[in-house]
C-alpha cells in the first residue's frame, strides 16, 4: 500500500521525516494499512520483525497520528531473544566484523538508509545476554548507541555493568564500545543533523579513546 495513492502519506513520513530510502523500505518489508480500510491496524505503519533466520516473529506498528492512544503497538513476543534488522544486516555485520546497536527500529532503518549497514536495534529497553549470544556468533565488536538523554545513558551503564562485566565478556574476546551522543540527541536525530561521516568519526574516536584508556 505504500506504493498506492492511499499510502502516500506514510511513504512521505518515512522518506521525508525519518530519512529512509526506498530500497531499505522495500528490503525490510515495511508496509502501511490505510485509514480507509476497516482493520484494527488502519493508519499504522507496519514493521515486521524476523528472527536471525528470516522467520517472521511479530508485527510492530506505529500510528501516523502522534497523539493517538496506543500509538505504538505490537503482538506479544519475547523481546529478549531478538534484534530488529539482524536478519537483513547479518551479511554486512559479518563482512565488517562489527555491529552498531541502536535503540529503536527507526534508528536502525535510518542508519541503514544512510550507508551505515551494520545497524540493528534492540526490541525493548535493554540489551540482553541472549541478544549478545546471538550476535557473538557473527561478530566480536559491539558499538552501543542508545538515546543520548539521561535515560539512554543510564541504560548503557546498565548494559556495561550487568552484561559486559557480570559475564566477563572480555574473556570471550567481545569488545563493547559505549557511544555518548553529543547534546543528548537520539541516534537518528544525530545522523540526520550531522551526516554519516560525522557518525563514523564519532564511532572511531570513541573506540580510540577507549583503547587509550585501557
Amino acid at each position: 500500500m505504500l506504493n498506492q495513492k492511499d499510502g502516500q502519506i506514510a511513504l512521505d513520513y518515512l522518506i521525508k521525516k525519518r530519512k529512509l530510502n526506498k530500497d531499505i523500505i522495500d528490503k525490510y518489508n515495511i508496509g502501511y494499512c490505510p485509514l480507509n480500510i476497516s482493520h484494527q491496524l488502519r493508519g499504522r505503519i507496519i514493521t515486521p520483525i524476523y528472527d536471525v533466520y528470516g522467520k517472521l516473529i511479530t508485527l510492530s506498528t506505529r500510528h501516523l497520528n502522534e497523539n493517538i492512544k496506543n500509538r505504538f503497538w505490537h503482538e506479544t513476543f519475547d523481546k529478549a531473544y531478538y534484534l530488529y534488522g539482524l536478519f537483513e544486516a547479518k551479511k554486512n555485520i559479518i563482512k565488517n566484523q562489527k555491529v552498531l546497536i541502536v535503540e529503536g527500529e527507526m534508528d536502525a532503518l535510518c542508519y541503514q538508509s544512510n550507508g551505515i549497514n551494520i545497524a540493528v536495534s534492540i526490541c525493548g529497553s535493554a540489551l540482553t545476554i541472549y541478544q549478545v549470544a546471538i550476535l557473538s556468533r557473527y561478530v566480536s565488536e559491539f558499538f552501543i548507541m542508545l538515546d543520548g538523554d539521561d535515560v539512554g545513558q543510564e541504560a548503557i551503564k546498565r548494559i556495561m555493568k550487568k552484561i559486559y562485566n557480570k559475564y566477563n565478556l572480555d574473556s570471550y574476546q567481545l569488545s563493547f564500545i559505549p557511544i555518548k551522543i553529543p547534546n543528548k540527541m537520539d541516534p537518528d536525530e544525530y545522523l540526520i543533523k550531522n551526516g554519516t561521516k560525522e557518525v563514523i568519526k564519532l564511532l572511531k574516536k570513541t573506540k580510540e579513546q577507549l583503547n587509550e584508556f585501557e
